[in-house]
Parts: structure tokens; C-alpha cells; sequence
């Protein structure tokens, strides 16, 4: 635990006032998101509707190349679990997914500001195993909301927004979802030297 402090101590260390921001800087943070949503389940002999609920956990790495936009990859963990509605109401999911993709994130005001407001796209790949069987998925998130700067680097962000996935298991199932999504998130801009 000493070591985390002593990391965080360091990194607010090296922050310089209000330049968070702009071309040069780096973005490294991370989120948690809750995604509830319900999803039709077809194959050539099973037709089924399930509500599920994910909880996300995602890492954003950036950098600034021009004023307000950052671009970057997030790599991101996924657990779901889920339920059957009516006839089906007793079968039960519980998955893991690993993906991983592109990001960018745009700043709407000044970097001046101890907030901001933003958006983030992100569209991932990544592998799916299913009970041994693999496929893959894709996602595709857009998301927007307020950050709230603590000091000169490091803020809180409250995003919201949509998503769509699509995961298949070859020759066995196909799912897709959509829905609302929100996050929350703490992320380190750190200036270049």
C-alpha cells in the first residue's frame, strides 16, 4: 500500500498547472462501467431473450497530438452475467471477455478550466471463449459527460452514453446487444518534459 501512495505522490508531483490538455501531454487512467441490457439469443433450434448485467473494467493510455483531442488504445476486461426471461427464466450466463482497440477523446473547453466537458469513442476487438468454444466480438461505445480536474493532472470523469457489441461462438451462437452504459472514471494527464 505504501508503494501505491508513494506512486500516486510522484505522479501528482510532476503535473504542471493547466497543462493537461494540450499537444504533447500523455493520458493514462481508467474506468469502471455498469452496462444493463437485454439481448435476443438465436441459433437454427433455440430462440431465447435474457436480461444481463456487465460491469467493465478499462484502461485508457493516450496522447495529446493537437490541443483537446487525445488518441490512444484501451485495453478492457468484461464480466457478464445474465438470466432468462419466461420459459427460459432458469438458465444462467456468467463470461469473461478480454478486448482491446482504438480511442479518441475530445475536450470541448478551454484547457484553462478545472472542468471540461468530453467525448469518447472507442471501437474493440477481441476473442471470445464460450464453455471452450472461441469466436470473437466487437464493440463499438460512444460516450459523454463531465471531468472534474482534483488539482493541475488528475480528475473524476461521469460519462454516459451508448454501446453496441456483437460476439459470436462459430457455428453456435450469435449475440447482439445494445444499450445504455455509464462510467466512471479517473484519469492522469501528464505534460511532456
Amino acid at each position: 500500500m505504501k508503494t501505491v501512495a508513494c506512486f500516486s505522490i510522484a505522479l501528482l508531483s510532476i503535473c504542471d498547472c493547466f497543462g493537461q490538455l494540450t499537444k504533447g501531454n500523455w493520458l493514462i487512467g481508467g474506468n469502471g462501467k455498469l452496462y444493463s441490457y437485454t439481448s435476443s439469443y438465436r441459433n437454427s433450434t433455440y430462440n431465447t431473450d435474457a436480461k444481463f448485467t456487465e460491469t467493465d473494467l478499462a484502461v485508457s493510455l493516450g496522447y495529446f497530438f493537437v490541443d483537446k483531442l487525445g488518441l490512444g488504445l484501451r485495453p478492457q476486461f468484461s464480466w457478464k452475467k445474465g438470466h432468462g426471461l419466461g420459459a427460459t427464466s432458469g438458465v444462467v450466463t456468467n463470461v469473461k471477455h478480454f478486448v482491446i482497440g482504438p480511442l479518441a477523446r475530445w475536450y470541448f473547453l478551454s484547457t484553462d478550466k478545472p472542468y471540461n466537458i468530453l467525448t469518447d469513442v472507442s471501437y474493440q476487438l477481441g476473442i471470445n471463449d464460450w464453455h471452450g468454444q472461441s469466436g470473437n466480438i466487437n464493440t463499438f461505445s460512444i460516450m459523454a459527460g463531465p471531468a472534474i480536474f482534483f488539482n493541475n493532472c488528475v480528475g473524476i470523469e461521469f460519462l454516459f452514453g451508448y454501446s453496441s457489441r456483437k460476439e459470436n461462438i462459430k457455428d453456435t451462437y450469435t449475440d447482439k446487444n445494445r444499450g445504455f452504459q455509464a462510467s466512471v472514471g479517473f484519469q492522469i494527464h501528464l505534460e511532456k518534459e
